[in-house]
């Protein structure tokens, strides 16, 4: 499994949430939780930290340094296409014998709207000893049971 990590500017990204079938945000005020769809009209000011995903992606909003940054996390499964976007500047994060593990955590009562479990990936990488380590963690969707 191959995955792509690419920075963009958090003002480019945040006219890309649409794309992402959830959102998951920690406000100043409040955290929320649901389809990306629904989202309130938002005051990015508030916000500390988002994330939007779905099953194949996600777009990690987050403060750093008084300033928001964005990190699009993608899965690269086509060699070829993701060898012809690294040439055309995009950066990407390969790993050879990465697998990837999906984890299910049941959601709490107040989230359930959404579905019962939410599913989060790991990417699992091996060191020159063979010892296994989470190179990645993503949201990648809610299931219903």
């Amino acid at each position: 499994m191959i995955y792509r990590i690419q920075k963009t500017e958090a003002d480019h990204a945040l006219t890309q949430i649409t794309e992402y079938t959830y959102a998951l945000l920690y406000r100043m005020s409040e955290i929320l939780f649901c389809r990306t769809k629904d989202l309130p009209q938002m005051d990015w000011s508030e916000c500390l930290e988002a994330r939007f995903f779905d099953q194949e992606k996600e777009l990690h909003l987050f403060e750093e340094d008084g300033c928001l940054k964005a990190v699009r996390i993608t899965e690269a499964i086509d060699r070829q296409a993701m060898q012809e976007e690294e040439a055309a500047g995009d950066v990407f994060v390969r790993f050879e014998s990465c697998d990837r593990l999906i984890k299910k955590y049941q959601l709490q009562e107040r989230y359930q709207k959404l579905g019962q479990t939410l599913c989060v990936c790991e990417y699992l990488s091996y060191d020159k000893d063979g010892q296994a380590y989470v190179s990645l963690t993503r949201l990648a969707g809610i299931e219903e049971v």
